[in-house]
């Protein structure tokens, strides 16, 4: 009787280390997927000072530049005319 009970706590306790590995092993392979790495996110420097970016602002620049029907606000749909601002600017 003795031998049997430790025979399922052994089987039991290598289900869970198994179970475990399984679970460590998606969890790092989802990482990799996501493109996650170990490095910190790179900081964007603000167009006119340098210091570190939060936010994109229209630079009002764009020839084709397009009007909100409901606001009026002017915007582009061409990217390079939302340069990094810090929040100062």
């Amino acid at each position: 009787m003795g031998s049997t009970l430790g025979t399922i706590i052994i089987l039991g306790t290598l289900l869970h280390v198994a179970v475990f590995g399984v679970m460590f092993w998606i969890r790092v392979r989802r990482w990799e997927d996501d493109g996650v790495t170990g490095e910190s996110p790179k900081i964007t420097p603000c167009a006119l000072c340098g210091e570190p970016a939060t936010h994109r602002s229209y630079d009002g620049l764009d020839p084709n530049e397009q009007h909100d029907p409901h606001s009026g606000m002017a915007w582009s749909a061409d990217m390079t005319h939302y340069p990094p601002l810090c929040a100062a600017h």
